[in-house]
């Protein structure tokens, strides 16, 4: 009864939403961590942010040439209704026998009643505006500038995601080469103990081996924490929460190779390159500045429409005195701009400078972006050689370290010689696993200056 308890309850334990993650944890291909930072990176949210912003913006705009309509209600109370002074015209009106000759000159008179109100809605309409047009215009080639933002930001996530989790895999495969080392040489310090046991070694070559075993332990837990310090940069560049631990998918040594071996260029266009693509919307957008300004010099024409209902009353709009009574105007505004001082120029010629420093961007940028793909090949090239130098020199390392470990058992090499090959090994050991990670941050810099960074979506 014990045992079927304890089964049971195992089995409650693995049907519990979550029990999984005590038991097991995902391991991220490239695939998974790129998925997961272009999702949840946290400067790649803020772009997207700016992308709707501008989005908004040109709407605004937009709205802004659709009718605009308005209503409008006053209620008023004339405390102290207007008054008037005006001759007294009544008295001389009159015929000169009825005129009272001490009449005063001026009389006043109370306009107006104690209550007026009015309820209306009005109507304008842009008829003929191209600066408004115009500007229209300009939010359109804003929200493409803040879209490829968004492209040169999601392109910076990939390459910086990309590196970082190459060289935790570079540094992952030197912890395990190093474990190999270290295996190594326990087994022979095991031996050599044997050995000083039974008379054949001397204690000072096992102490020297033992001293050696610790510095490259040390060494491996160095190497180890390096790598936990790039798997924290890599989650915070992922968006994945860095107080949870992560497992990077092992370095896969046969396709690595088959990438070393792989001699594809991809071809340099400047079409594919964001940067250069949103340095062409910034030169549309200065265009579209410039006729901004020529367009104050264009009239503008709007529609306008106007319909209120008005009530007055000398009471509280009730009695003989209340009076209702409708209005209503349609017209056409027209504005000619006539002379401004000639400020519409020298903007104008300003607008042109502007465009001229952005052609010049343009073209120092083309270069720039040329000679980048340019110097990527170049280094492509150099590490291809570095990785095969120092896969090479591993494992001719290893082959010594061997041959080195059989010649001191039949007293045919010192112990500084073992202690030399096991100190060239693990340095050989980190040179390449750095080669691995130089030549994969090489290959993402070529991908990146060639356009096609996207590309390692599909890598698994």
């Amino acid at each position: 009864m014990k045992i079927q308890f304890i089964k049971s309850v195992f089995i409650l334990f693995g049907l519990l939403p979550g029990a999984t993650v005590l038991f097991s944890q995902e391991t991220y291909s490239l695939r998974q961590c790129l998925e997961y930072a272009l999702d949840n990176n946290r400067n790649l949210k803020k772009s997207n942010y700016d992308r709707e912003k501008a989005a908004y913006a040109r709407q605004e705009v937009l709205g802004s040439l659709l009718p605009q309509i308005s209503g409008s209600a006053n209620l008023n109370d004339n405390l102290k209704k207007a008054r008037f002074i005006m001759p007294n015209f009544v008295n001389s009106m009159l015929p000169p026998s009825a005129q009272d000759p001490d009449a005063e000159k001026y009389m006043i008179i109370e306009m107006g009643t104690t209550y007026n109100a009015n309820v209306g809605v009005s109507l304008s309409q842009q008829v003929l505006n191209l600066g408004l047009f115009n500007v229209l215009e300009i939010a359109k080639t804003a929200e493409k500038m803040a879209a490829l933002g968004v492209e040169a930001d999601e392109e910076e996530v990939i390459s910086q995601t990309v590196n970082l989790f190459y060289a935790v895999q570079s540094t992952e495969y030197a912890v395990t080469q190093m474990d190999r080392s270290v295996e190594l040489v326990n087994r022979m310090l095991e031996t050599m103990e044997e050995n000083h046991r039974n008379g054949l070694v001397r204690k000072v070559d096992v102490d020297r081996l033992k001293v050696n075993l610790v510095n490259l332990t040390t060494q491996r837990v160095a190497v180890k924490n390096a790598a936990e310090v790039q798997k924290n940069l890599l989650k915070l560049q992922m968006g994945f929460d860095v107080g949870n631990p992560i497992d990077i998918q092992a370095i896969d040594l046969a396709l690595f190779e088959e990438k070393v071996k792989d001699n594809y260029e991809s071809p340099f266009s400047l079409k594919n390159q964001t940067s250069f693509l949103l340095l062409m919307e910034k030169m549309d957008m200065v265009k579209l500045q410039k006729k901004s300004a020529v367009y104050e010099y264009m009239p503008t024409l709007s529609l306008m429409f106007n319909y209120q209902y008005n009530g007055v009353s000398d009471e509280f709009f009730r009695g003989e005195t209340n009076y209702w009574y409708p209005g209503s105007v349609v017209g056409l505004s027209l504005r000619i701009p006539v002379f401004s001082g000639f400020s519409r120029r020298y903007k104008i010629s300003q607008n042109s400078m502007e465009l001229q420093k952005a052609r010049e961007d343009a073209e120092l940028l083309g270069q720039s972006l040329n000679m980048a793909f340019m110097n990527a090949r170049i280094k492509l090239a150099d590490m291809r050689n570095t990785i095969n130098l120092q896969r090479d020199n591993q494992s001719l390392a290893e082959e010594v370290f061997r041959v080195t470990e059989n010649n001191f058992m039949l007293g045919l090499s010192s112990m500084s010689d073992i202690l030399n090959a096991a100190q060239s090994l693990v340095q050989a050991q980190l040179s390449y696993a750095g080669a691995l990670n130089d030549y994969m941050k090489a290959w993402v810099d070529l991908k990146k200056a060639s356009g096609s960074i996207r590309d390692l979506l599909t890598e698994n």
